[in-house]
């Protein structure tokens, strides 16, 4: 299957969360999250693994939909998407190691500049900071509020956040690093999304 399927599945769970929850329909994200790993899984997977791997998701759908088991399953895939994210972050922080969107912004072409490691390490703090919040807050409201509102906060308003510090960060960084190439927000999501992910994670 394709990647631009798998993403608009993915894109798709939060929004199946948020409905199962208002609608009181508690298997439709857990169906949801099992076709998204069916998508995932697919490329690699044997004509007849396909078909195993189909039923055994339809199978656990069918009894976790209404089991405890299966509420909480959905309540800690943002926790694990943000921990996980946050993780991420961090981890380039260490002594030796490159921060995350300073390894990006070379490949795209900034300048190997002190004023460029500078901001692209504090920003990686910055999402290592804002990812690892908003797991923990995920985690409370699980815990704190009813699930719709869990659902509303973990599954929308949390995704808000990352857009606006995602939106507002290109602004700020044309002009406190004014000395660097300007090609404008939509050539440079372009450059980003044609970048070579796996290579720059698997950097130091």
């Amino acid at each position: 299957m394709s990647t631009r399927l798998a993403a608009v599945v993915a894109l798709g769970y939060p929004v199946a969360v948020i409905a199962g929850s208002f609608l009181e329909l508690p298997r439709l994200p857990l169906a949801w999250l099992a076709l998204l790993i069916l998508v995932l899984a697919w490329p690699a997977l044997p004509v007849l693994g396909r078909g195993v791997i189909a039923l055994v998701l339809a199978v656990l759908v069918l009894l976790l939909g209404t089991e405890p088991a299966g509420k909480w399953l959905i309540y800690a895939v943002p926790v694990l998407i943000q921990g996980g994210l946050a993780w991420l972050f961090a981890r380039s922080l260490r002594p030796g190691s490159t921060p995350l969107i300073t390894r990006y912004a070379l490949a795209m072409g900034a300048s190997d500049s002190t004023p460029v490691h500078r901001y692209t390490r504090r920003l990686t703090a910055a999402w290592a900071l804002l990812c690892g919040g908003l797991a923990l807050l995920s985690a409370v409201l699980a815990v704190a509020v009813s699930t719709t509102t869990w659902a509303l906060f973990a599954n929308g308003i949390n995704y808000l956040f990352l857009a606006a510090l995602f939106m507002l960060e290109y602004p700020l960084r044309r002009w406190l690093l004014c000395d660097e190439p300007r090609a404008g927000f939509l050539p440079y999501l372009a450059a980003l999304a044609r970048a070579d992910h796996r290579h720059i994670l698997r950097q130091r």
